[in-house]
């Protein structure tokens, strides 16, 4: 795994606190959390350094805020987020990488707001 430089450090502490502000964003009743919250990404980091498009890895329009248990179990592909959680700026930061193909084949197809 290599390091984050100095500035990925600064951007991703960003990504958290905005993230993360937003509380639980998946369940509806806050009895069925497991803190603490955190920051998901919901197109992958990974995913998009293997596409060159590093600059984006830390924008907050690819977060969601999700309990301990909710983001656990979304990363490890047992339980994704439903679509229908899915914020409105996720889908546009997708759509402007060209990759809502890959939000639709993690969560489901896009549901109308």
């Amino acid at each position: 795994m290599r390091r984050l430089t100095a500035t990925e450090m600064e951007q991703a502490l960003a990504f958290k606190l905005i993230v993360t502000s937003r509380g639980c964003q998946i369940h509806d009743d806050v009895l069925d959390c497991e803190k603490p919250i955190q920051a998901a990404h919901l197109i992958p980091k990974q995913a998009l350094r293997r596409r060159g498009l590093d600059e984006h890895v830390y924008d907050p329009r690819n977060g969601i805020g999700a309990c301990y248990r909710a983001h656990r179990r979304s990363d490890a592909g047992i339980e994704r987020f439903p679509a229908a959680y899915i914020p409105t700026e996720a889908w546009e930061f997708a759509e402007e990488l060209g990759l809502d193909w890959m939000l639709e084949r993690l969560y489901g197809e896009r549901v109308a707001a």
